[in-house]
């Protein structure tokens, strides 16, 4: 906890600003939280719990107290973000490739900064002069000396400013690359390799964000393929990656307009249905099971058809106060009864 990425943040982080005697005091009050609350026991939990426990900070308490009664709990990326937001460094919130960039930026525009200061005072040092020089100029070589220097003065002083213009515009380019490179890293982090969906973090992030606003009408859809490990074994393993890529453009097309859908490992899929109620819901899954099982598979590599493909389904809805984990656990152990009963088949609450 004390480096990150190789730099020693020890003595920015808050955690480390309390004296050997006050720090064992705190955590004593942290670890029994976290024990209490089932808090994993992550660098960046123990960070955020140690920070709660000292109550320094109210707005980091607030949004720990919100995220514990909306969700029961803090998911993984919640507790980074609490972590970077709150108990790093701003210097070191970004990687070092983007670091790098941006103190280039900022010694660029710092030079450029010096020079036309630079040379806006030697102009304002020009005007002064000039005007004190007026006071006493009578003859015409004096004035137009006078308007010459000015002149001068006048150039440079616009020459800098169009440089400094320049330089600008070239770093506000600079920072929106830098933004959107960011911002493409962060999807890359949320999106499965295999099949181009949102992975078990895009899931988790899409799932935290639409509990707190639903009301009994998010539905989660828990989708498995039965006996994904036989095909591999029976065609290999790349005829089993070619059957994941395939259930998921399957299921792509029948995913409703409002709908999310996410491959979290294996052959195991979610689809989050938002304003759906568990009847429209089950109709889905139903069809959805139907559609896949009806499916002649071929395998491109070696043109051999597939054994009937089939995959079994659970189904839950929100349930008032329910939290995104206890959602999940629901819909797996829906889907567990499905697998029990037979595959091919659907499960949900009655």
């Amino acid at each position: 906890m004390g480096r990150l990425s190789g730099i020693n943040v020890a003595a920015e982080v808050p955690m480390f600003q309390h004296n050997t005697k006050q720090a064992k005091q705190l955590m004593r009050s942290a670890i029994p939280l976290m024990v209490k609350l089932d808090i994993p026991p992550t660098p960046y939990n123990y960070g955020i719990w140690y920070e709660y426990a000292s109550n320094k900070n109210p707005k980091l308490n607030q949004l720990v107290d919100r995220a514990l009664r909306r969700f029961g709990g803090l998911p993984a990326f919640v507790s980074k973000e609490l972590f970077n937001e709150f108990l790093l460094p701003e210097e070191f919130q970004h990687a070092h490739h983007q670091s790098g960039r941006l103190k280039d930026i900022t010694n660029t525009l710092e030079t450029e900064t010096i020079t036309i200061s630079g040379e806006v005072e030697r102009f304002n040092s020009t005007l002064r002069n000039s005007k004190m020089a007026l006071v006493t100029a009578s003859e015409n070589a004096q004035i137009e000396q006078l308007t010459t220097t000015l002149e001068q003065g006048v150039l440079r002083a616009n020459q800098a400013i169009k440089l400094f213009g320049q330089s600008l515009k070239s770093a506000q380019d600079e920072l929106a690359a830098l933004k959107n490179e960011l911002s493409d890293v962060k999807k890359n982090v949320e999106l499965d390799p295999i099949t181009l969906l949102s992975n078990d973090k895009g899931f988790e992030r899409m799932l935290f964000s639409l509990v707190p606003y639903a009301e009994d009408d998010l539905t989660l859809l828990l989708i498995d393929i039965d006996d994904l490990s036989g095909v591999n074994q029976e065609y290999g393993t790349k005829a089993g990656t070619s059957l994941i890529r395939y259930i998921s453009k399957l299921l792509l097309r029948l995913l409703p307009e409002r709908g999310f859908l996410a491959r979290l490992e294996g052959g195991r899929f979610a689809m989050l249905l938002n304003e759906t109620e568990l009847s429209v819901a089950s109709q889905l899954a139903e069809s959805v099971r139907n559609e896949i099982s009806i499916q002649k598979i071929r395998y491109k590599n070696t043109k051999v058809l597939l054994r009937q493909v089939t995959v079994s389904v659970g189904v839950a809805t929100l349930f008032g106060d329910e939290s995104p984990k206890e959602l999940v656990e629901r819909a797996q152990h829906y889907l567990l009864y499905a697998k029990r009963s037979g595959k091919n088949r659907i499960a949900h609450h009655e």
